[in-house]
């Protein structure tokens, strides 16, 4: 069977996925080597955390719509959904051959989920939530292999680990970068073991 694995990244206005929403969203699709990026306008800007929007650098004015550059940039999350759809379907792959990779992948998925639920479209999402590769657990599991913990399993310090470099950490699409060169060096560790032992 062949997979499709899209690695993900998401920014949010907080922690919740049921109360907070995505406001910026990346995808790497691994087999072509194409990465798209939206900025999307919130389902429910009453609850955008202040801290989130610190730490990620998204402006409360743009998401708003208060802004003319936040008009542009900050799409309509419906006509986003659609977008996404139609980009997938492009892989020419069902539904449940769609693996989403990433760091802590969970909260990604968690609010890819939630952003197509409230969208009133979950019949139309995407991807397989019931298979995920995330970077940082194969980190841990190597690590647990061979014996030896590591300090910490974040994206910076695999980063720094694997000797790469982030220069924009904390925005979807560099997050997204990063993540899938990490995971192509544990790919390739893993093929490396599995061509010693044939």
């Amino acid at each position: 069977m062949n997979y499709m694995i899209y690695v993900v990244d998401v920014e949010t206005t907080g922690l919740d996925d049921h109360l907070n929403d995505v406001i910026e969203l990346s995808l790497h699709r691994l087999s072509d080597d194409v990465q798209k990026t939206w900025c999307i306008k919130p389902f429910n800007p009453a609850n955008i955390d202040p801290e989130s929007l610190r730490i990620n650098g998204h402006k409360l004015d743009d998401i708003l719509h208060k802004t003319f550059e936040g008009r542009e940039r900050y799409l309509d999350p419906n006509k986003v959904m659609v977008e996404i759809e139609n980009w997938t379907m492009e892989d020419g792959v069902p539904t449940t051959q769609r693996i989403l990779a990433g760091q802590n992948v969970g909260f990604d998925v968690g609010f890819l989920e939630q952003h197509w639920l409230k969208g009133q479209t979950r019949d139309s999402f995407p991807f397989n939530v019931r298979r995920q590769l995330d970077t940082m657990q194969i980190e841990f599991f190597l690590d647990l292999c061979k014996g030896q913990m590591s300090e910490g399993y974040s994206l910076n310090n695999l980063t720094k680990k694997y000797g790469l470099k982030n220069e924009k950490a904390h925005t979807a699409a560099a997050d997204v970068k990063v993540t899938k060169e990490v995971l192509i060096k544990q790919i390739e560790f893993f093929q490396s073991k599995l061509k010693e032992n044939a």
